[in-house]
């Protein structure tokens, strides 16, 4: 009975203290904005809010959960009865698409913190010409001038394209200097009219050039004949050809050639006028014959070789990292990428790191 007795007087204490507080009351915690246009950039809302306690209600802080919404609210103290704002202003510019955005409103209030919500969907604006296509080439303008990376297998082609806009009030034919001979060209259509949009469309093909790994290309484009070996003409082509060996089968992977290396890690401490050369030992643990294919060098290293790029089976060869102090700079490593025929493991990285000591 005591115990009873002794909760209900702190039930009646907790509450004739949280009477004798400011409280904070939101008419609405939560605004929806519908749709709102990106064009119209920022959009805001108010809430208010009455002081329904018996004391001064302060607002202390009222934060945003992005830097997107940006907060406002009343900075005196709010009376016994007194009204208040927390206004939200939404950046709409830059940023289509759904939205709901929380702020966090702190006070001297019983509660200690509100939290109300924002919420809508901006729709983007009409991006101009010169935005959709932002490369210019004379009197035509580009999306990209560059490709994708083409991952493809050697033996088969591959086609992309690359939008394109004559912003001219004039027919312009498109024409192309210099392409790689693995790689054809065209356009579509071929003359473009004032105004009108189309593609150049790229179709590389592997059979007619004898390269593994990561590799880039080159093309110029001519506009109506006009030939200009440039940067701001210049198309790019990123490939990165890979073995085809999706077609063996099980008795051909049992005695296909296998890369063992003596380590993929090398570490190099080296004095600032000091080269130096890494050696590291490639043994054939396959059956057939092993063969490097390409061997690639990444920034600081100064050259990369072996003894001999076929490798019986059960033997070795030595892959050689040759590094200048001189080059490395500011570099603390790099790599170096050796592909071969080993149908497990065409593709091998040897992490190079650089250390240079006075």
């Amino acid at each position: 009975m005591k115990k009873l007795l002794s909760i209900s007087i702190l039930a009646m204490l907790v509450t004739l203290v949280y009477a004798q507080n400011p409280q904070i009351e939101f008419k609405v915690k939560d605004f929806d904005f519908g749709k709102i246009k990106e064009e119209d950039g920022a959009v805001s809302t108010t809430f208010e809010f009455i002081n329904t306690g018996v004391a001064p209600l302060i607002i202390s802080g009222v934060t945003a959960s992005c830097g997107c919404t940006t907060p406002d609210w009343t900075k005196e103290p709010v009376p016994a009865g007194g009204k208040g704002i927390v206004k939200a202003t939404y950046n709409a510019k830059g940023r289509p698409g759904v939205f709901k955005k929380s702020i966090t409103v702190r006070s001297n209030a019983a509660e200690g913190s509100v939290v109300l919500t924002i919420a809508g969907e901006v729709t983007p604006r009409a991006k101009s010409a010169e935005e959709q296509y932002p490369v210019k080439m004379g009197d035509i303008r580009l999306k990209t001038s560059s490709t994708p990376l083409f991952d493809i297998y050697r033996g088969d082609s591959r086609t992309d394209k690359i939008e394109v806009k004559n912003m001219s009030d004039k027919e312009v034919k498109i024409s192309f200097a210099k392409e790689p001979k693995h790689i054809i060209f065209e356009v579509n259509p071929p003359v473009l009219k004032p105004q009108e949009t189309g593609n150049i469309v790229i179709t590389y093909n592997t059979k007619n050039i004898n390269d593994y790994g990561s590799r880039t290309d080159y093309a110029y484009i001519v506009v109506n004949g006009k030939e200009t070996i440039s940067d701001e003409y210049k198309l790019t082509i990123n490939s990165l050809l890979r073995e085809d060996f999706r077609k063996l089968k099980a008795e051909e992977k049992a005695v296909a050639p296998i890369a063992d290396y003596q380590t993929k890690t090398v570490n190099l401490e080296m004095k600032a006028d000091e080269k130096k050369t890494a050696v590291i030992e490639l043994k054939n643990s396959g059956k057939n014959d092993l063969i490097i294919r390409k061997i690639t060098k990444g920034n600081g290293i100064s050259k990369v070789s072996a003894n001999k790029s076929t490798i019986p089976a059960g033997k070795s060869t030595q892959v050689r990292i040759e590094v200048n102090a001189g080059d490395v700079k500011d570099l603390t490593s790099s790599q170096v990428t050796v592909i071969t025929n080993d149908p497990k493991n065409s593709t091998a990285t040897i992490v190079v790191n650089f250390k240079v000591v006075k």
